[in-house]
């Protein structure tokens, strides 16, 4: 009897403990999770399915003590693919590739029409830059799965290492599609009609003030310039409507669902490529070919900390197609706290910004040549809103560049970048190095980092070392949608182990 009624201790224990690690890891409190999951390891040592939770949670922030975990886990019956699968995943993210292989090729052998793991090892094949093989592979896993995103957006850099510019395009341009629906060309009034597709999850299609704000400014530039028919007036005034019922009612670091049928055509047409720029390729370089290339390079090498900064980056007809490109595609598609954001993978790209990320890499050859594109992304600001926390990111090399007129800024001594002098410690993960600003901070501070400002200047440029700590520098541009502060990224290389 007492022998029962310890059982079902045991059994009440485990539930509630099951029970609170869901809830934390559903509000995203980790801490909280990673005390409820390391609770039910003790209750039940011996569990398998209890040291996989652990590791899930773990893979987030430490990733030497999730393979731990998920090990130990195998060690104790589990058999599931997915755990080899995520121990490949966490080999790779610290460049073991050996043993990241091993584990995607053992999910092959169980499951051998498994694209994910097609894709992972495809993905392994171009770190260590053996392009036409990761091709195969990403071709492969399209095979099994034709509609696979993260496929056709790694088989894009593969075929942009191989400087085949058309087909990376291509494969590009697939991910958007897949996620956006098709570029709205032609006819622009028909989509206006109907329901767009595909149809969105309900966090992507939800909406802050930040967000409205941005799209009926650049609607109103689109509408002035002609780009849209006279029909786009009611969009705007659809859009405008929901701006003013939304107003003081969610902050910039939220997001609320809106009613679809009330706003039809912000339904239909929000977050929608309805007008992405293209135009004829530039003649002559984008790179200004008057910088001092060999100064820069020595001046990175002999920095400690690595980090160079340069003026004048861009041609002046570069500048300006890329000034154009930002302002008229409706790309900005990623809500932040206090800006938007356009990704490689959502939009953010097109020939201009392939050739410069080739022609970057080409001009700075001792610093990022042997470096492969990892990805680019830009950001578009709101006047005063804070922009990007203290983080770091997951390459070797950052290359952050602005090309907002310096006109719209009303500090000039300030709106540009900070950059501190420590590197994210080796063993922290993806989601503590990038997102956990709190911890961040906390470290920097125990290890005295002082971080060095780069004040803003249009057509400046600011490359440095990836794991170095960074955000931006307290931005106080003037209202308007030209003074919108834009800056742009491109990640090379692997982040060192």
């Amino acid at each position: 009897m007492l022998k029962t009624l310890f059982g079902r201790s045991g059994a009440v224990r485990r539930e509630s403990l099951e029970s609170a690690a869901r809830a934390a890891e559903s509000a995203g409190d980790l801490p909280r999770e990673l005390e409820a999951r390391r609770a039910l390891v003790a209750l039940d040592p011996r569990s398998s399915e209890a040291r996989v939770g652990l590791a899930r949670a773990l893979q987030k922030t430490e990733p030497q003590q999730a393979i731990a975990e998920y090990r130990e886990a195998l060690s104790r019956g589990a058999a599931d693919p997915d755990v080899h699968f995520q121990l490949g995943v966490l080999h790779m993210g610290l460049a073991e590739y050996q043993s990241a292989r091993e584990h995607f090729d053992k999910v092959l052998e169980t499951e051998p029409a498994n694209a994910d793991a097609m894709c992972m090892v495809g993905s392994v094949e171009s770190d260590l830059r053996r392009y036409d093989e990761a091709a195969g592979w990403f071709e492969r896993a399209l095979k099994q799965r034709p509609g696979f995103s993260e496929a056709h957006f790694n088989l894009g850099l593969a075929r942009f290492e191989r400087a085949d510019f058309r087909g990376a395009a291509a494969s590009f341009s697939r991910c958007v599609v897949l996620r956006r629906g098709e570029p709205w060309i032609g006819d622009r009034t028909g989509p206006l009609g109907r329901d767009a597709e595909p149809r969105f999850e309900p966090m992507d299609a939800a909406v802050n003030e930040i967000k409205l704000r941005h799209d009926c400014e650049q609607l109103e530039y689109l509408l002035d310039l002609g780009r849209l028919p006279r029909a786009y007036r009611e969009v705007l005034a659809d859009y405008r409507s929901l701006l003013e019922g939304l107003r003081g009612r969610v902050d910039a670091f939220s997001m609320v669902p809106f009613d679809g049928v009330k706003h039809r055509l912000v339904a239909r047409t929000y977050k929608r490529p309805v007008h992405v720029l293209e135009e004829p390729p530039l003649a002559g370089p984008l790179i200004n070919p008057d910088l001092d290339f060999r100064g820069i390079e020595d001046g990175y090498l002999a920095a400690d900390p690595n980090i160079a900064t340069l003026d004048k980056l861009l041609t002046p007809p570069a500048l300006e197609a890329l000034r154009r490109f930002c302002r008229e595609s409706t790309i900005w598609n990623n809500i932040k706290p206090g800006y938007l954001g356009a990704y490689f993978f959502d939009g953010f790209c097109s020939e201009l910004l392939l050739r410069l990320a080739w022609e970057l890499r080409q001009c700075l050859p001792r610093v990022i040549q042997s470096l492969p594109l990892q990805m680019m992304w830009g950001y578009k600001c709101d006047s005063t809103l804070p922009g990007l926390g203290v983080h770091a990111d997951a390459a070797a090399v950052n290359v952050n560049f602005w090309i907002t007129p310096d006109e719209a800024n009303l500090d000039p001594g300030r709106g540009g970048l900070r950059v501190y002098t420590d590197d994210a410690p080796r063993e922290w993960g993806f989601a503590k190095y990038n997102n956990d600003a709190r911890t961040i901070l906390d470290y920097l501070e125990s290890v005295g980092s002082v971080p060095m400002r780069v004040p803003y200047r249009a057509n400046r440029a600011v490359i440095f070392d990836s794991d170095l700590f960074h955000a931006t520098d307290e931005p106080h541009f003037r209202e308007g949608y030209l003074n919108r502060r834009i800056n742009i990224t491109m990640l090379y290389g692997v982040r060192p182990t």
